[in-house]
């Protein structure tokens, strides 16, 4: 899976705004170029696996690509590409373990000893926050201290190949080049989309960076 721009659900926002954007996202980019990572720590697990399905279908039809964060067995079930793992979500080997196929593996990485911990596992990706000055979700939504491209060039610099890396804080079209520049190989957003009257146009934007 390579995909450009990574769209993070949170569920402040509620099911039918997010199916909303991630359609509108998705028929903005070629195939592969959209990855949604569905993240709802508080939802019951059944509620959990329905939206996940019901992403799974959307995504599916749009041939984006589909994980779920911290829920390997739920990826798996309902036909997701792959898992995100939050710090003290296990790792890497579990999680391919409960997959049960194989499968995409992202990880958080807030330092460069996370980047390092990634790579040794064997990770597929980190996606390396916050890059920008941003805020935490709802209900938290807690100030977060920018790190700033150069945690970037030194994530580069700890997995210099075989590692995607995906920057994550307040990125918007307009920082998207700068990522790329400092070594990112995509980007991931939440209120970049999700905030947007017209995700479809900050979709293109973001993925025009990565194609300059």
């Amino acid at each position: 899976m390579r995909a450009a721009v990574v769209l993070i659900t949170d569920p402040a926002y509620g099911d039918e705004a997010i199916v909303r954007c991630v359609e509108a996202a998705g028929r903005a980019l070629p195939p592969g170029a959209l990855c949604v990572q569905l993240r709802d720590r508080r939802r019951p697990l059944i509620s959990l696996r329905v939206f996940a399905s019901r992403l799974r279908g959307v995504t599916r039809a749009l041939e984006a690509s589909l994980v779920v964060n911290g829920d390997a067995r739920v990826a798996r079930d309902v036909g997701a590409d792959g898992v995100h793992l939050a710090r003290g979500a296990g790792s890497v080997a579990d999680a391919r373990s409960a997959f049960g196929r194989p499968a995409w593996v992202s990880v958080a990485a807030h330092s460069d000893d996370d980047v390092r911990q990634a790579l040794g596992e064997g990770a597929d990706a980190v996606l390396v926050s916050p890059i920008f000055p941003t805020r935490s979700p709802a209900p938290l939504a807690v100030a977060k201290e920018p790190r700033g491209l150069a945690a970037l060039r030194a994530a580069r610099a700890v997995a210099p190949a075989g590692l995607q890396i995906y920057a994550l804080g307040g990125v918007t079209p307009d920082r998207a080049p700068d990522c790329l520049a400092a070594g990112a190989d995509g980007v991931a957003v939440i209120r970049a989309l999700l905030d947007s009257a017209e995700p479809a146009g900050v979709a293109r934007r973001l993925y025009a960076a990565f194609l300059a």
